[in-house]
């Protein structure tokens, strides 16, 4: 064999040694597969036993796993559950990208960076760790609770700005009058690249992919799907812009098709495999002397990076979504670094915007942000309670059910008309409950025996205290029209399956209602009650069944 070979055939074999080895301990420790990935490289690399003679020849190679990371988070991501997402989510995630990057950009111009490098540094650091994070909530089981789909959505709107955020970096280098200019010259390539691959893929794609499929051949399958990555990447490159953004576009395409499993499952060796070595040749470049020379420069930024993300997490889900004993721990969960990060860094470094110490420096940040995303995660798990003592509803104030209630309607507001509602349930033998903040209705209804409880709609631990998860529709006839688009929005986002019908002021407010997930909306005025009394009725009718 050739010297040269030779040489390629050894690195391999101690970089696929090393990935086995890093990986497995890994995840005997309880740790994502990323730190284990990194911690290999950095083993086998310059910093400790200098195993590879090139460090630099896997790169090019390593960089396609990003590539792929882009496609199979398209894959989850198709165009129809985009559209049934609460926009309360959009809403948190997008402010959670926008706050952080500009607290962070605004610091490293305080002290002296340029203005371009700083909106680079916050973009980057906003992004948090999908990988471990999701991997994090399936060890607990919090996938499906409402902090679980609170980290989801903040996780996915992240994975959604990064294509942007690919675009954007390449365009702040010059003045601002040019960086004004690339900004919009790359915005409008972007636009019209996805339009591009959008329409010629819904076009071509699907009875591309069924005569493929037609031939039963697994090998032509796979080759198709690295055909479709590579194809939608090189479109993108030949315009000026990421590979990786066009991998993301070819996902959310195929997402939208019956294929969309398959295509994730003969793709994933490749991913695994690319994306383990784009890990390993981070760890390998990780120059581990910065940390005696500017550990204490490190220790700051780790320490500003997790207290102002977090923050900015914490005040967002109090404000949008969660309890504060619940915010404080998705903001604990999700105020790491994450994996994009180490593509926006290694993009801006290529387009000059970062000095490489400075490069490295982040990147060892965003490692340690990493590594101590469990011990985050543990300390939110014991400030929680401390939290909720003092912060949420007590529990013996909380309503208290009946035993055994279930399949009942809860009704927010027990005005005139969700008085009107109950009578009607009332009549049709359906089980019903009713909170209100006023305590002269509420103590006007318990007189006559009536479920009717004292609270406040828009605390989820009070609707859960009703039954929430239970129930089997809600109906929402409180006064405050703002108040009941952040219900709908919060109920829907917890449980999408459950029947909302809300009381509407006009018909503008009644599309805000629908467009948070409401099913049913009736507009004022008139007999507003009984309206919606008929049309909640009709919705919980069984359905017909037809025998063959």
């Amino acid at each position: 064999m050739d010297g040269a070979y030779l040489g390629i055939f050894i690195d391999t074999l101690v970089i696929l040694t090393a990935a086995v080895v890093g990986a497995s301990l890994a995840e005997r420790l309880k740790l994502s597969s990323i730190i284990g990935y990194l911690a290999a490289g950095l083993l086998i690399g310059p910093a400790f036993l200098d195993l590879i003679g090139d460090v630099h020849a896997p790169q090019a190679l390593a960089e396609l796993g990003i590539v792929f990371l882009l496609f199979t988070v398209g894959l989850e991501l198709p165009l129809e559950r985009l559209r049934q997402l609460p926009r309360t989510m959009f809403l948190l995630g997008g402010l959670q990208v926008l706050v952080t990057t500009a607290l962070l950009a605004g610091i490293c111009m305080l002290v002296g960076l340029g203005g371009p490098a700083s909106v680079a540094i916050g973009a980057a650091l906003s992004l948090s760790s999908t990988a471990i994070v999701l991997r994090l909530l399936a060890e607990r089981r919090e996938m499906h609770s409402r902090f679980g789909r609170g980290a989801l959505g903040i996780l996915m709107t992240q994975d959604l700005a990064v294509g942007p955020l690919l675009v954007l970096i390449p365009a702040l280098r010059g003045t601002p009058l040019e960086m004004t200019q690339a900004v919009g010259l790359s915005v409008l390539k972007a636009v019209a690249v996805t339009m591009l691959i959008l329409g010629i893929g819904r076009i071509v794609l699907r009875p591309l992919m069924n005569a493929v499929a037609a031939t039963h051949s697994k090998e032509i399958f796979a080759a198709l799907t690295l055909l479709i990555v590579l194809a939608a990447g090189a479109v993108t490159h030949t315009a000026g812009l990421s590979m990786a953004f066009g991998a993301l576009l070819a996902g959310m395409l195929l997402a939208d098709t019956a294929y969309r499993h398959q295509v994730a499952a003969e793709i994933e060796p490749f991913r695994g495999l690319l994306l383990g070595l784009f890990f390993m040749t981070v760890g390998m470049l990780l120059e581990t002397d910065l940390l005696p020379r500017h550990g204490l420069e490190i220790l700051l930024m780790l320490a500003g990076l997790l207290a102002i993300k977090g923050i900015v997490i914490f005040v967002l889900c109090q404000r949008l979504f969660l309890t504060s004993a619940g915010s404080v721990r998705l903001g604990l969960v999700l105020a790491q670094g994450g994996e994009f990060a180490f593509v926006l860094f290694a993009l801006a470094g290529r387009e000059q915007l970062l000095s490489p110490v400075l490069q490295q420096e982040l990147i060892l940040v965003v490692v340690l942000s990493m590594m101590l995303t469990p011990a985050l995660a543990l300390a939110g798990d014991r400030l929680a309670p401390r939290i909720a003592r003092r912060t949420e509803v007590p529990e013996d104030a909380l309503p208290f059910l009946p035993e055994g209630i279930h399949d009942h309607v809860i009704i927010a507001g027990y005005g005139r008309i969700g008085a009107a509602v109950s009578s009607r349930m009332a009549k049709e033998e359906i089980p019903w409950v009713a909170i209100d903040s006023d305590p002269n209705n509420v103590n006007r209804a318990r007189r006559h025996g009536l479920p009717v409880y004292y609270g406040d709609a828009g605390r989820i631990e009070v609707m859960e205290a009703l039954g929430l998860a239970d129930a089997k529709a809600m109906v929402i006839a409180i006064n405050d029209a703002e108040k009941a688009v952040h219900l709908v929005a919060l109920v829907h986002y917890v449980l999408p399956e459950m029947v909302i019908l809300s009381r509407a002021f006009d018909d503008e407010h009644a599309k805000e209602l629908r467009d948070a997930g409401a099913h049913l909306t009736v507009p004022e005025p008139s007999s507003i009650g009984d309206t919606m009394s008929d049309a909640l009725l009709k919705a919980l009718a069984p359905k017909p069944r037809f025998d063959e």
